[in-house]
């Protein structure tokens, strides 16, 4: 219970340092003060918050000064997000500083997954074999094929979004020793941090404009696994297997409008949303409903709709001026099935998935329009609030494959919808007015 207590503390003491950040650096005279001063630099701070976060570990694991160890890490943690926000807002971001804040990231957050892997917390060999994949990445990719091609060795998503699942992997292990009786899914969390740095170092050395119809193939790739989990009944990885494939979704396009992409690329994510949006929960429905007629007219009748859906957008609405940016013309198709495969998986009553599949198929068909989840509600929230979101959503679905409960995943996955729901409704209201 200490420890637990000690990271809330610590963590509201950071997150509070941070918005303090946020809110200085609005301030013309602020940013000019810290580009003066070289120990405000990102790559000052960057060596900074490799000390304080060594120190930390030192605090924590060999002094036992719990409270003041896990401080000082969340601190150096929370450093990672306010080099890179100075570096931005002050215009600071030089070549050796995309090559060195990656390395402090490594640095700070794998001393600690060893000390814990020989503690027994976490798998030692996979800490190993995260290692290796880390130094290859950080030496091989960075120092070697850069100095040979144009390919870029910046910090990408996979990059980022693993080094913030480390940091929370980390803090994860300090609870499991509480008094909490947390269940354990440090391994799950684990390997999604293998498979982030692999992806991480493989797409810096594919050329950029590749960047969106890879992340297609890898919708694609979701839906397809969904589709054997399916016949396998293995309906809760079925569902995580489409929120996945969700993810790739919402980026695809971003990095096809950064990067650009390729002349099949809107036609392979089309297919791609049709096979994990359309295809996989179509076949759920059927299957939830043991394959008798009333599944496969409503399952049938899903699948049409998400095709309709998805044929409308490119025949029609993707040219439609009257269509204000970053709106849709009816329910999308990510949408529709995370609301089938909600109902599927919450409800047992067969009649009440008939009545919501009936529900998603009109919207989905409908003129009603919608926002986009990535392009218009995600920028509107702030960063720091959407990295704590992040670590919430990696908690909740490491603990559903721990657990395989598939009404809390159906539950979760209509209550999403609905908050959706309500805010994209609010933001067309306003559009509106």
């Amino acid at each position: 219970m200490d420890k637990a207590i000690s990271i809330i503390i610590s963590a509201s003491f950071s997150l509070l340092m941070y918005l303090g950040f946020v809110a200085a650096l609005k301030s013309e005279r602020v940013r000019s003060y810290v580009s003066r001063h070289w120990y405000y630099h990102p790559n000052a701070i960057c060596v900074w918050r490799v000390f304080i976060g060594l120190s930390g570990i030192l605090l924590y694991f060999v002094a036992g000064q719990h409270a003041w160890g896990i401080l000082l890490f969340t601190v150096s943690a929370v450093l990672d997000g306010v080099d890179g926000l100075i570096a931005r807002r002050c215009n600071l971001i030089t070549p050796f500083g995309e090559e060195l804040d990656p390395l402090c990231d490594k640095l700070t957050y794998l001393p600690p997954m060893f000390f814990f892997a020989y503690m027994g917390l976490i798998d030692v060999r996979a800490v190993w074999a995260l290692l290796i994949i880390e130094a290859c990445g950080q030496f091989l990719i960075r120092y070697i094929i850069k100095r040979f091609t144009k390919f870029s060795v910046a910090a990408n998503n996979f990059g980022k979004i693993k080094a913030v699942l480390c940091f929370a992997l980390i803090i994860y292990c300090a609870l499991l020793g509480d008094a909490f009786q947390l269940p354990d899914f440090s391994a799950q969390m684990l390997y999604v941090c293998i498979i982030l740095s692999i992806s991480s170092s493989v797409f810096k050395t594919i050329p950029n404009r590749f960047y969106a119809d890879i992340l297609s193939i890898l919708n694609l790739l979701c839906g397809i696994t969904g589709i054997f989990l399916v016949f396998q009944g293995r309906y809760v990885y079925t569902a995580i297997a489409i929120v996945a494939g969700q993810i790739f979704d919402l980026f695809d396009g971003r990095m096809a409008e950064k990067h650009g992409g390729t002349k099949f690329g809107p036609w392979l994510d089309d297919i791609a949303d049709l096979v994990s949006f359309g295809v996989c929960p179509g076949l759920l429905i059927l299957f939830k409903g043991n394959l008798e007629l009333p599944s496969f007219i409503f399952g049938i009748l899903y699948f049409l709709a998400i095709g309709f859906r998805l044929w409308r957008y490119l025949a029609h609405d993707k040219d439609d001026k009257t269509l204000p940016p970053g709106v849709f013309n009816g329910l999308p198709s990510p949408a529709g099935a995370m609301v089938a495969l909600g109902a599927c998986l919450f409800w047992t009553n067969l009649w009440m998935i008939w009545a919501v599949i009936l529900l998603i198929s009109y919207l989905l068909v409908s003129h009603i329009r919608f926002v986009h989840f990535g392009r218009v509600i995600l920028r509107r929230v702030p960063r720091t609030f959407v990295v704590i979101f992040g670590f919430i959503i990696v908690f909740i679905i490491a603990y559903l494959i721990k657990t395989r409960d598939p009404e809390t995943l159906g539950a979760l996955l209509l209550i999403s919808f609905l908050t959706y729901l309500i805010t994209s409704s609010k933001m067309i209201i306003t559009k509106g007015t």
